[in-house]
């Protein structure tokens, strides 16, 4: 499991993920909402589905941020989880899978 303490913002990740309709305050409520759901993918970056405030589910990428304290993440990607992560999100927290 990992900790999120902190997420590192600057102009590209926020501009990166306005099209998708996800907010940064959306993202920071995922991140830090327990339990926090995540996979490792290729490229040492976790996937995390979580809960954002209006009750759809995110995914998003975040990288721990190099020459900082554990905990503290850069968020590369947000966006409303598909089908199959919504599916893995409900079956994995124990609740309906549509």
């Amino acid at each position: 499991m990992i900790y999120v303490d902190r997420l590192d913002w600057d102009d590209w990740n926020v501009e990166h993920i306005s099209p998708h309709g996800v907010s940064q305050e959306d993202v920071e409520t995922a991140c830090h909402s327990p339990p926090v759901l995540f996979k490792q993918n290729y490229k040492d970056r976790f996937v995390i589905l979580a809960p954002a405030p209006d009750g759809r589910i995110l995914a998003v990428v975040i990288e721990q941020v190099p020459d900082e304290s554990e905990g503290v993440y850069c968020v590369f990607a947000a966006r409303p989880a598909d089908r199959t992560e919504r599916r893995f999100y409900h079956q994995t927290k124990g609740g309906p899978t549509s």
